[in-house]
């Protein structure tokens, strides 16, 4: 099974457009008591098996997204499987072959929507079928059904754990999902396994950008080795953080957050892994933001995957300013956050509160009153915003630091400034609303400041 390509996620249009606008209230009613009335059928004693799957096939059809649908029909003939039911002879293999190949022709003309209509029929007579379930899930994904297109990958993967092509496919699938991380976490699993010639097979059917973020055998020897210390002795906590250490810097974000909830149980001090664990999610997701701007991932995906930086950046500058309500910097880079997800108003609220209730280093007054002329200039309050900025531009001017240093400091510090210049990202925006609001004193004030930080660059 070829990985997906950019030209099937460009030619399927006809099976999107088909589920984009989702069904009524009323059909969707329709379509949950039917698949009740299936689940009651398989808990009838004994179980009426195929009136379950006409049932759950029917779903299956009128709605491709619903992934439950498909997980039931596959899971009930599992379980027919299971109690000899359906013993697929030559005549049902027969069936079979010819549906696939119906199936790979109507691949070839990339008519998903056609393909998924043929999926019952052609799983109830072999639903352990490799290339089967590899172009169904190839089908969903190409009309965006990605929750489809996992469940067919994990029932491939429970009766094929030894094809490289179902590997490949799930690998290509963490990654157009944007889980580069999930990639690396499977690649982990498989080398423990030890068959480097299945690796080898593996490794040659991806592109390199993918395959030097996977861990080599002696760092995954290395973290064994580990483990293995630790289920000896579970009480060692230098153990415990320099495994997670070790599994963050493989990008292996899932074991790592993983190992962080089990140091919490075994050493009886949840509250500081709860925090590492946070720490690691913030890093997860940046992460995977950062590869996939270098694999030029589409924008969408890109905007997913910033979306959940921010959410994530929300939920850790919480915890670190509710548990030191005295220090203003984490209520500031949670303003900065509340900023960069458009709160405006409440990032608005929130810096002003952080003036007035605690005393704010200089570095930390640049980062405050760059945020509130920005969400006050957001909300077209432009008059406070030119105050604001009035105030930023007094500060920088008798600032002591040079802009290079200004610029490595905050970015360290301010979420979403680690590509950024603090200090020309503030005279661009204090130049622009006072160039609009005819400010003339200030817009001079800021060119003559980026002028000088000029000249004393070059020398």
């Amino acid at each position: 099974m070829e990985p997906p390509t950019s030209e099937s996620a460009s030619n399927q249009f006809s099976g999107v457009e088909k589920y984009a606008g989702g069904f009524s209230r009323q059909k969707r009613r329709e379509l949950q008591n039917q698949f009740e009335n299936g689940l009651q059928w398989l808990e009838q004693n004994p179980p009426a098996y195929d009136n379950a799957l006409r049932i759950f096939a029917s779903c299956m059809k009128t709605d491709p997204m619903g992934a439950v649908y498909t997980y039931e029909f596959l899971q009930t003939l599992e379980s027919g499987y299971d109690k000899g039911l359906y013993r697929h002879k030559w005549r049902q293999r027969r069936r079979n072959a010819k549906l696939v190949k119906r199936i790979n022709n109507l691949r070839n003309n990339q008519q998903w929507h056609e393909i998924l209509q043929q999926a019952p029929e052609a799983l109830y007579h072999n639903a352990r079928h490799e290339q089967l379930l590899l172009e169904l899930a190839f089908a969903a994904q190409s009309i965006e059904a990605i929750q489809t297109q996992w469940t067919y990958l994990e029932f491939a993967l429970k009766y094929f754990p030894n094809s490289v092509d179902l590997h490949v496919q799930v690998i290509h699938a963490f990654y157009r999902s944007g889980r580069y991380d999930d990639a690396n976490d499977h690649m982990f699993n498989l080398i423990l396994a030890g068959d480097d010639s299945f690796l080898q097979k593996i490794l040659r059917a991806l592109p390199s950008i993918i395959t030097k973020q996977f861990p080599g055998r002696e760092v995954v020897s290395e973290i064994e080795a580990l483990r293995s210390s630790i289920r000896e002795n579970s009480k060692q906590h230098h153990s415990w953080m320099k495994l997670c250490e070790l599994l963050e810097d493989l990008n292996l974000y899932s074991l790592a957050i993983s190992s962080c909830q089990q140091a919490g149980l075994a050493l009886g001090n949840p509250s500081l892994w709860k925090q590492k664990s946070l720490e690691l999610r913030l890093h997860q997701a940046e992460s995977r933001h950062t590869f996939h701007q270098r694999l030029e991932a589409t924008d969408d995906l890109l905007d997913d995957l910033q979306q959940e930086v921010w959410r994530i950046r929300i939920e850790y500058y919480q915890k670190i300013s509710s548990e030191h309500p005295d220090r203003s910097l984490p209520a500031i880079q949670l303003a900065w956050c509340l900023v960069g997800t458009g709160n405006w108003y409440e990032a608005i609220k929130l810096f002003k509160e952080i003036r007035q209730s605690q005393e704010i280093s200089h570095l930390d007054t640049l980062a405050l009153l760059l945020g509130l002329g920005e969400a006050q200039q957001a909300v077209r309050r432009f008059d406070d915003a030119m105050n604001t900025f009035r105030e930023l531009l007094d500060e920088i001017s008798v600032l002591e630091l040079e802009k290079e240093t200004l610029d490595k400091k905050l970015s360290k510090q301010i979420p979403g400034f680690q590509k950024q210049s603090f200090f020309k990202r503030s005279l661009e925006r204090i130049k622009t609303l006072a160039e609009s609001m005819n400010q003339r004193l200030i817009f001079d004030k800021c060119c003559q400041l980026a002028q000088k930080s000029h000249v004393s660059n070059n020398n």
